[in-house]
């Protein structure tokens, strides 16, 4: 027969790959009594004793034999062996339920042949195969555990027509219903974690994520249909969710380059697949690379031992401590399955899912609501084949067969119409409820877990037969510190650095109340141009000096100016107009101080005592040479080397709340190639022009000269200048990165100064203007009539100075008959 001819092949296969060179012999060595159909029987294994009352002989049913695969004695692995009694023990335990319940299979008695396949391919396919020749023929298998063990079976029981139920395999490929027509599985498949990540995607705002895992066909397939499932959300509720990178690893060489490409895309949510041993590795690297912490949010599978980042091999094998290892894991969401139901309801059993935890509890000392065993699911999955048979029984009824009618060939389409009943079966297990997809899975409940502080707790369930999501916890006590964000790259947000909005208002008002201010002294100064007062001081250079102040006062304004106002373009227009504007307003009006102070110095050194008469158009032309110089270096700057945009990025800080918002700090400034070379000509004429200043201050500040009675204001304001621009050039350039505390010094300074210079010159002359004053004041015999109030004039004490001057200096003589005759020419 073809579909022996397919075992003998299968067989073949197994022996190829280790297995005994004789089936005698592997049974005497490996499987003793093992062979023998168990009900309801009395066992003693060599780690746990069953006990199951029953014998051949009080049976007086028609019996249905199961195959059951579980790794059991010849088992390398302990860990795995324990599955595998636990998973039998379950199986066990249900079968005799089965065969208790008043309605299901009443006619009928199962029972279940022991197959130890020791989670071996060869080994399992060679105890299919004797299961085949046996006379004693079986309905169904139940098993296996490990994915390549149920893979390899389920191609065979397809050819002999079994149905075949799997309580532990959740491999995304045995889905395929093409290669695995008559599998089906009591344990979700692993595919279905992506269910709920989807969900949690969603409910959490992200629309990126990446994905790392290992290149083993169940972690691949499992990525596979996530980014299948991912897409078809995103189509279907038009919520997209980007991946924006897919990685996968070999674990002998390692995820570091892998990791690093996750960095290079700046990932923050990643959807891991991979197994225990292989998490430890790439946690540990992800710690090293700057992948974990509050910033990163990793989705891997629920199912790994306790502590299991805490293993004695992680800091010999990867180089992390047990502390960084516990650094790097906590925050990480687990989604696994939820193996002991919640629902507080009798089974199909009549047992509730307490009763079978504490059953399990009492035989093995493990507590299923703890861990992740599939024992739950081989309780279920014997159910599942009882009632797929129940329902299979009541149909062949009518056609005058029954179960016992089933043979390997399926000449009566038994098998056909078994798998037509199971897409019916539909039972609450103790694992939850049952009922299997078209692909032959159950859905069943997932367990969604959060590590917190190092200890992993349940914040929600998730249940497959209705894609919901129940939350133990509230967002906010999920994320303490918010929501991460998901952004493939680091949110970066810009923000120019722009001068307080409230200092540039109060300068502004200070600036317009000073331009006022100098405007109502220029009016002042205009009215009363012919006073003598007035005259005297000369009202020409007070004008410009007037006309200098305002300009600085409007420079002021126009350094509170940035980009945010402006724009780039109009910006650069107004950083040319700042410094023409400052030179000019600094050049009038400090330039015509300067003038008037170096008139003063002239004309009292002196030595030959001639009349020297030094008048305002001279003055004037001293002020126009200065400005020439500006226009040469401000021209040629202009035309050689314009001013354009330049962004500087000053730092990024982090916004609270928002550990992944980064903002940029950026600053827009006014540069050129060579504009410290530039800037430096300016700042040495002016520094220059302000040395100078001070110098001939100095040299004349013990002259009092009536005629010229502003002379000290002007030696004040000099003075007042040289010193903060002493102290604001530095300061300008050590918070030049920062423009509001520069603009708090450079357009202070500006403020005050100038206030200060106006406030100086002209409120000595309005009071006395105001309040009338003396002849001495201005040189003249008689006082003023200002504001009709006749002066008297001091010839007596002008004598008296006269005559004491010459009694100390002869030569003072001359020096005062042309003080007389030239009061006004100076």
């Amino acid at each position: 027969m073809c579909s022996i001819f397919v075992i003998t092949c299968f067989m073949m296969l197994a022996v190829a790959i280790g297995t005994p060179s004789s089936q005698e012999s592997y049974v005497e060595e490996n499987l003793g009594t093992e062979q023998e159909s168990i009900g309801n029987f009395t066992y003693e294994s060599s780690l746990y004793g069953f006990s199951f009352i029953d014998q051949d002989e009080f049976i007086d049913k028609p019996v249905i034999y199961l195959a059951g695969f579980y790794p059991l004695e010849t088992t390398e692995s302990f860990p795995m062996k324990m599955l595998g009694y636990q998973s039998y023990y379950s199986s066990l335990l249900a079968l005799q339920h089965v065969n208790d319940h008043p309605t299901v299979l009443k006619d009928y008695h199962l029972k279940l042949i022991r197959c130890d396949s020791a989670n071996r391919v060869g080994l399992a396919l060679m105890k299919l195969f004797e299961q085949y020749s046996s006379t004693t023929k079986i309905s169904a298998v139940i098993g296996g555990l490990r994915a390549e063990v149920t893979e390899a079976m389920s191609k065979v029981t397809a050819i002999m027509n079994l149905i075949q139920i799997s309580y532990g395999s959740h491999s995304p490929q045995l889905a395929d219903r093409t290669e695995h027509p008559t599998l089906y599985r009591t344990i979700p498949s692993s595919s279905e974690f992506s269910r709920p990540r989807i969900k949690l995607i969603e409910a959490w705002n992200w629309t990126k994520v990446a994905t790392l895992h290992s290149n083993q066909d169940v972690a691949s397939s499992a990525m596979r249909d996530f980014s299948t499932r991912l897409q078809k959300h995103s189509e279907k509720t038009n919520y997209t969710i980007e991946v924006i990178a897919s990685e996968s690893f070999d674990h002998n060489s390692g995820a570091n380059d892998r990791l690093k490409f996750l960095k290079r895309k700046d990932a923050r949510i990643i959807i891991g697949n991979f197994y225990e041993y292989e998490a430890v590795m790439v946690f540990c690297q992800a710690y090293k690379q700057g992948l974990t912490g509050p910033n990163h949010v990793w989705m891997i599978y629920g199912y790994y031992q306790v502590d299991w980042w805490n293993m004695s091999y992680t800091e010999t094998h990867y180089g992390c401590t047990p502390e960084q290892m516990a650094e790097a894991v906590e925050g990480y969401i687990a989604v696994s399955w939820d193996v002991i139901s919640d629902i507080d309801k009798p089974t199909i059993s009549n047992y509730t899912p307490e009763w079978y935890r504490q059953k399990m509890l009492q035989k093995f000392d493990e507590d299923l609501a703890e861990t992740v065993v599939p024992a739950p699911y081989a309780y279920d999955a014997i159910w599942a084949a009882a009632l797929a048979f129940n329902a299979t029984e009541a149909d062949l009824s009518q056609r005058g067969l029954g179960l016992l009618n089933f043979t390997y060939e399926d000449e009566y389409n038994i098998t056909t119409l078994m798998q037509e009943k199971m897409k019916t079966v539909d039972f609450l297990g103790v694992s939850g409820p049952i009922k299997f997809t078209d692909k032959g899975d159950s859905l069943g409940i997932l367990k969604i877990s959060q590590l917190k502080n190092g200890v992993q707790r349940e914040i929600a369930r998730y249940y497959g037969y209705n894609d919901s999501i129940v939350w133990d916890y509230t967002f906010d006590e999920i994320w303490e510190n918010g929501i991460p964000a998901d952004s493939d790259q680091t949110i970066r947000l810009t923000q120019n650095m722009m001068i307080s909005e409230k200092l540039f208002v109060l300068y502004a008002v200070m600036s317009a109340f000073g331009v006022m201010t100098a405007i109502a002294f220029l009016l002042f100064n205009i009215v009363y141009r012919n006073e003598r007062l007035i005259k005297m001081s000369s009202p020409n250079m007070n004008n410009v000096i007037i006309f200098g102040c305002i300009l600085c006062y409007i420079t002021t304004v126009l350094y509170g100016l940035d980009s945010l106002n402006l724009g780039d373009y109009r910006l650069r227009v107004m950083c040319q107009v700042q410094k023409w504007c400052f030179a000019f307003g600094f050049t009038l009006s400090f330039g015509a101080m300067f003038s008037k102070t170096w008139r003063v110095y002239s004309i009292f050194t002196n030595k030959k005592l001639q009349k020297r008469v030094i008048k305002d158009p001279r003055l004037l032309a001293m002020v126009g040479v200065l400005l020439l110089i500006d226009l040469g270096i401000l021209l040629t700057w202009q035309l050689t080397d314009p001013l354009e945009i330049t962004i500087k990025s000053l730092r990024n800080k982090t916004e609270e709340g928002k550990p992944v918002t980064i903002i940029n700090i950026e600053q827009h400034l006014c540069q050129s190639t060579y504009q410290q070379y530039f800037t430096g000509a300016l700042y040495i004429y002016k520094g220059l022009l302000l040395i100078f200043g001070a110098f001939i201050t100095w040299q004349t500040r013990n002259v009092n000269i009536p005629a010229l009675n502003d002379s000290k204001y002007i030696g004040l304001s000099i003075y007042n200048v040289v010193i903060f621009s002493s102290l604001g050039v530095p300061l300008s350039f050590l918070l030049q990165d920062d423009s509001s505390h520069k603009y708090v010094i450079v357009g202070g300074f500006i403020i005050f100064c100038t206030t200060l210079t106006l406030c100086l010159l002209f409120f000595p002359k309005v009071y006395s203007i105001i309040n009338g004053y003396a002849p001495e004041e201005v040189g003249s015999r008689a006082m003023s009539n200002v504001n009709g109030r006749q002066g008297y004039g001091r010839r007596m004490e002008d004598s008296n100075r006269r005559v004491s001057l010459l009694a100390k200096d002869p030569s003072m003589g001359l020096k005062i008959e042309n003080e007389k005759t030239s009061e006004v020419q100076i």
